[in-house]
């Protein structure tokens, strides 16, 4: 399921300022380095959680189901399913009427009514994230500050999140069977 990014973060979920506190960090010499520190330790959570923390704009190509299951929609969590679109034969991309689909806000899965043709192209374009920064799950947040600490203060490019931050981020981790 090919997933392209329409519109990135706006903000981060943790701004400078508050990055610069939690590293006792009085001057403005590494603000640069701050705030890419801030932007890989958001992407790495999101990678070991498989979710969003915050607003962004997503689209995804998929066929329709030839069994009618259900498709689970990522990245998670979703805020909005903004709209759903079919290729016809011709290539032409048509709205998909809301009554043609089927969003279970629980399981974050979208059904495809009997009538849409199996095996179809769809474009879904969803708005995911928890949100505004502030609204993330604060543990998430505070894994953010770890990792953008633990690059500034070793800057070794060790392997792998500390154990505090993999205790932080594990509630929110989609498992895998």
């Amino acid at each position: 399921m090919p997933a392209v990014l329409l519109s990135a973060p706006a903000a981060e979920p943790i701004g400078l300022s508050d990055a610069k506190a939690f590293l006792r960090l009085d001057h403005d010499a590494e603000d640069a380095l701050v705030g890419d520190l801030i932007a890989a330790a958001r992407d790495q959570v999101e990678r070991l959680t498989r979710r969003v923390l915050v607003a962004q704009r997503w689209r995804l190509d998929i066929a329709v189901p030839a069994d009618g299951a259900p498709v689970l929609l990522k990245p998670r969590p979703v805020r909005e399913v903004e709209e759903v679109r079919i290729r016809r034969p011709g290539g032409a991309l048509e709205v998909l009427d809301e009554a043609l689909w089927r969003f279970d806000w629980a399981g974050e899965r979208l059904t495809f009514a009997a009538s849409v043709p199996p095996g179809a192209r769809v474009e879904i374009d969803l708005a995911v994230g928890y949100g505004e920064p502030d609204q993330a799950p604060e543990s998430l947040r505070l894994a953010v500050r770890r990792l953008t600490a633990e690059g500034f203060e070793r800057r070794s490019g060790r392997d792998g999140p500390p154990a505090d931050v993999c205790g932080l981020v594990e509630p929110y981790r989609d498992m895998r069977l």
